[in-house]
């Protein structure tokens, strides 16, 4: 949700540039499109739990990169060293597409998944030193 939140902040800055204390408000009220542009960017509630799903998905992607999983709609099994990277790509572009009237926080998923890499990165080290320190 962080990352997502970043996003907003960057598209804002977009919008408006730099605003001082004296000058915020005129800038704001420039025109009706910006405060509704700002709006929709604000105004949105980020419900739910998927980018904790994402961090998971990542995290067995890494531990077990071999699996086969079932995929809806697609009649194989796909290993997940494939399909994970793939749906990843698939909501980074989406991410960067901003389709009008898309209210998936797409930069949620992806913060998700990079917090799930990191402490698979983290948890895995520290184990693989712990067994080799007493094997």
């Amino acid at each position: 949700m962080a990352l997502q939140w970043a996003v907003q902040a960057y598209e804002v800055h977009q919008i408006i540039g730099q605003i001082t204390m004296f000058d915020g408000w005129e800038k704001l009220i420039q025109s009706e499109r910006q405060a509704q542009t700002l709006g929709s960017i604000y105004y949105g509630g980020m419900v739910g739990a998927s980018g904790a799903i994402f961090g998971l998905l990542v995290a067995f992607g890494m531990l077990y990169p071999n699996a086969e999983l079932l995929i809806m709609f697609i009649p194989v099994p796909v290993k997940a060293k494939y399909i994970i990277p793939i749906y990843i790509l698939i909501e980074l572009s989406l991410g960067v597409a901003q389709f009008e009237g898309d209210s998936i926080a797409h930069y949620a998923h992806l913060g998700g998944a990079l917090i799930g890499f990191i402490l698979v990165k983290i948890w895995k080290d520290k184990n693989d030193t712990f067994y080799t320190l007493y094997e």
